[in-house]
């Protein structure tokens, strides 16, 4: 399979999809209490088994509804794991007890003649739901 990869990268042959798998891991609670400042931290991983991709050229972007801007996610400092991100969402108005959001996730990777892009937005069934409690 590896071999097959790299001789359509070389012949400049579309890899199937599916054949890579890309994932994003939510790690944030469904439900959290309110605090006083409104912010909230939203945290995931992300993995895939594609090899080409350049690792510095990954971002990844809260999109929640009602928002009018998306909130970029930073990758963890090195030395701690390098595919974990998280971004702060908010402030929230008091209003908001319930949030939907999604996660997308953008790359570039190692392409003939030169890289190109790809990304995921997860999740795919539809956003995520983060409940605000007091």
């Amino acid at each position: 399979m590896k071999h097959l990869a790299l001789l359509a990268l070389a012949a400049g042959c579309a890899i199937p999809s599916g054949f890579f798998d890309h994932k994003v891991t939510n790690l944030t609670a469904t439900r959290l209490p309110r605090n006083a400042t409104g912010i909230y931290l939203v945290e995931m991983e992300f993995a895939s088994n594609e090899k080409a991709i350049l690792h510095d050229s990954i971002k990844a972007e809260v999109q929640v509804s009602g928002h009018n801007a998306s909130y970029p996610m930073k990758r963890l400092p090195k030395g701690q794991l390098t595919n974990r991100w998280e971004a702060p969402i908010g402030p929230l108005k008091p209003s908001e007890t319930n949030v939907f959001y999604r996660i997308k996730v953008s790359w570039q990777y190692d392409a003939i003649p030169e890289p190109r892009s790809n990304s995921l937005l997860e999740p795919k069934t539809g956003p995520r739901r983060l409940q605000i409690f007091d």
